[in-house]
């Protein structure tokens, strides 16, 4: 487990230090990275093997799961917004701009783990 938790801890360092340096993107492949290492963590001692390594697929299995809380439920569905852009000529864009993906990972990979997560940035 110890292995486990430290690349975890150390993709949520990559997220965080991304997100200070601006680069919103990139924080949110990391943290999504970090959150799917812990659900599939999480599946995995709870006997369940998806026959798939795909974060997405591990995150959407969980996500149809009738016992999760409410607020992991919406972190799951935060997990799975992809950027919008509104017409081909313009930048992308995350659509939901008050939404921390990189908090709300730290603390659903806490769940996930059973314990919690320093991160020193």
């Amino acid at each position: 487990m110890e292995q486990i938790i430290q690349r975890i801890t150390n993709e949520l360092r990559n997220a965080y230090n991304a997100e200070d340096e601006g680069k919103h993107g990139l924080a949110r492949v990391c943290a999504r990275r970090a959150a799917g290492w812990a659900i599939q963590y999480y599946l995995f001692n709870n006997g369940i093997d998806l026959q798939s390594s795909s974060v997405l697929d591990q995150i959407k299995y969980l996500k149809l799961k009738r016992d999760n809380s409410p607020e992991i439920q919406i972190i799951l569905e935060h997990l799975l917004v992809k950027v919008s852009r509104d017409s081909i000529e313009q930048d992308s864009y995350w659509p939901l701009p008050d939404v921390d993906l990189v908090k709300e990972a730290h603390f659903l990979s806490e769940q996930m783990l059973g314990e919690a997560i320093s991160i020193d940035v």
